[in-house]
């Protein structure tokens, strides 16, 4: 486990463009797992910027993300897909054949099979991107989730359903305060996160704080899904120091 503790948001989404143009380098078809929420805005952000600057290329990239509201369509604003498709997808032009993120509203059980099967047939994941929950989830990988499952139906906490409600409002700049989250999303499992070649955590916010000891307290512990990644082959943790400036 490789830590790096960053001092400004704007060094933040710096650092974690690094991790993601050394793997496009490395091997420009990389297969990404990406996540949604506050926390990774400013590395899509950057991305953009250093693609428009010919200094990076997603073009030959295939793009997955890591989770889903069961239930929602990709047409609604506040999916996880139409967020790729606002801060990433839509900005970069990026050829739609490329892509696979889960779809919420197909069946859930054929759609996690599917899913795992297009993720076998491009070789697995190059580099998963994760974020951190303040119960230490990692996608939809809730408290007390089996680590040896891969994509599946996950129940969310209320503490979870309570976060992505705010996170919603932020990002689709709407009064979703009051829309309900779905109780349940479709997630990579934790046995799909631990298959990857390499990951990276990004950590910012002043409510991360006990998950972010758990991790480095270097414990696995069920109750902490995020100490799964102590496991993981090659992982890259990103801190934000001044987590104020990132919600």
């Amino acid at each position: 486990m490789h830590i790096l503790r960053i001092e400004t948001a704007e060094e933040f989404a710096q650092a974690a463009a690094e991790v993601v143009a050394r793997q496009l380098d490395l091997k420009p078809q990389s297969v990404l797992a990406l996540p949604t929420g506050n926390t990774p805005l400013g590395l899509y952000a950057e991305l953009v910027r250093r693609s428009r600057l010919g200094r990076l290329s997603l073009a030959d990239a295939r793009i997955f993300n890591l989770d889903e509201y069961l239930g929602v369509a990709a047409s609604d604003p506040h999916s996880f897909a139409a967020f790729l498709q606002r801060h990433l997808i839509v900005p970069l032009a990026l050829n739609p054949e490329r892509i696979r993120l889960l779809r919420g509203d197909a069946d859930p059980v054929r759609e996690c099979r599917d899913y795992d099967a297009a993720l076998q047939a491009v070789g697995g994941i190059d580099l998963c991107i994760l974020g951190l929950g303040t119960n230490g989830h990692i996608a939809f990988n809730e408290p007390g989730s089996a680590w040896d499952r891969y994509t599946h139906v996950a129940k969310l906490t209320p503490s979870t359903r309570a976060l992505q409600t705010g996170a919603n409002a932020a990002l689709t700049d709407d009064k979703v305060a009051s829309r309900q989250v779905p109780t349940h999303g479709l997630t990579l499992g934790i046995a799909s996160i631990l298959a990857a070649r390499q990951t990276l955590l990004m950590i910012a916010g002043p409510n991360k704080q006990a998950a972010r000891a758990a991790l480095h307290a270097g414990i696995e512990d069920p109750e902490w899904p995020v100490t799964s990644l102590l496991r993981a082959r090659n992982l890259t943790v990103l801190e934000l120091s001044e987590p104020a400036r990132v919600p």
